[in-house]
């Protein structure tokens, strides 16, 4: 898996004094830091497509058998407060028969965005919305099964980012330091970059 490329981790001068002090003492104590991870707009489209798209480069938003609508080519960037995608939205809308889907076949590039806050580990893409539709025909069958069944869609999608900063963090310093925590405690999404504040633990053998 590629790595992004533009993933800066600034960890505190604490962190980086326990991980020098604690191997001389070959003690297994933790050692807490508060760090942050500013994940840049190339990162977040790796993110998201390696995470969400992971089904043969899509992402299923319905997936009822035969019937379904799955989001491909994906295309994100950055607002205040929100991250936006931009994809082709591909979807056979209808009732679910037997093996079959007795419904309408529907195309269009669409925008979806959501928000992102932290949950533990984890990057959650919350209050996810399609904000526009370029097919009239697409939009209008959307609109009516969403008014049917207002639950059909996913509203939240779970991003991991532990993986990325266990990387960064171990491979930055000089001792075998195992991270045995990780938790977010603040995200804020601005235009140039996804600011994450986290806390984490690590012990040294």
């Amino acid at each position: 898996m590629q790595r992004p490329r533009n993933i800066h981790v600034r960890v505190s001068a604490l962190a980086r004094l326990a991980g020098a002090i604690l191997p001389a003492f070959a003690l297994p104590l933790p050692a807490a830091a508060q760090s942050v991870l500013s994940v840049g707009p190339h990162s977040v489209q790796t993110l998201i497509v390696e995470q969400l798209f992971d089904r043969t480069g899509r992402w299923y938003l319905i997936n009822d058998g035969a019937c379904f609508t799955y989001l491909e080519s994906p295309q994100t960037h950055l607002a205040a407060d929100r991250v936006v995608l931009r994809a082709r939205l591909v979807s056979k809308l209808g009732q679910r028969i037997g093996n079959g889907c007795v419904g309408a076949d529907f195309a269009s590039n669409v925008a979806v965005s959501g928000k992102l806050r932290g949950g533990g580990h984890l990057l959650i893409l919350d209050d996810i919305r399609i904000d526009r539709v370029e097919d009239e025909s697409t939009r209008s069958a959307l609109n009516l099964a969403l008014q049917v069944d207002p639950q059909l869609m996913p509203r939240t999608a779970n991003i991991n980012v532990s993986e990325f900063v266990k990387k960064d963090f171990i491979a930055a310093g000089a001792s075998a330091a195992r991270l045995d925590e990780f938790h977010i405690v603040s995200v804020a999404t601005r235009p140039d970059a996804v600011v994450i504040h986290f806390d984490l633990s690590l012990s040294i053998p």
